[in-house]
């Protein structure tokens, strides 16, 4: 390594705040839920906003159904990025603080974690 750039001692490292995988698979079914409630809620309020045009709705599919759907597309793809947005903001928040003493205990090897079992305990 070159001398500039020395490692920091032990004791100002601080644990990255990346999420796991499983923490992400679940941000994002979370962020999900979220989003389809969100455009259930706003679909029925639509209809009942809109029942005058329901004899109309086969031409009105017909004339703007393409548009309807990239605006829905739109509007999820957005809704979906700010639901995730929040999730990351808020409930990631000080992740790698608060696992911080986790970490210290696995690199100064003073964790007692259990043995996994093995055929042998089966028999």
């Amino acid at each position: 390594m070159l001398p500039a750039f020395r490692p920091l001692p032990e004791a100002l490292k601080v644990c990255q705040e990346n999420p796991t995988g499983r923490e992400t698979f679940t941000m994002i079914a979370n962020a999900l839920l979220f989003t389809v409630v969100i455009l259930l809620g706003y679909g029925f309020w639509l209809l009942d906003q809109l029942k005058f045009v329901a004899r109309h709705k086969a031409v009105l599919y017909h004339a703007y159904g393409p548009i309807i759907l990239i605006f829905s597309a739109v509007l999820f793809v957005n809704l979906f990025g700010a639901a995730l947005a929040v999730g990351r903001r808020f409930f990631l928040k000080n992740t790698g603080r608060k696992l911080s003493h986790l970490d210290k205990q696995f690199n100064l090897s003073h964790s007692h974690l259990p043995v996994p079992p093995t055929e042998e305990d089966f028999n």
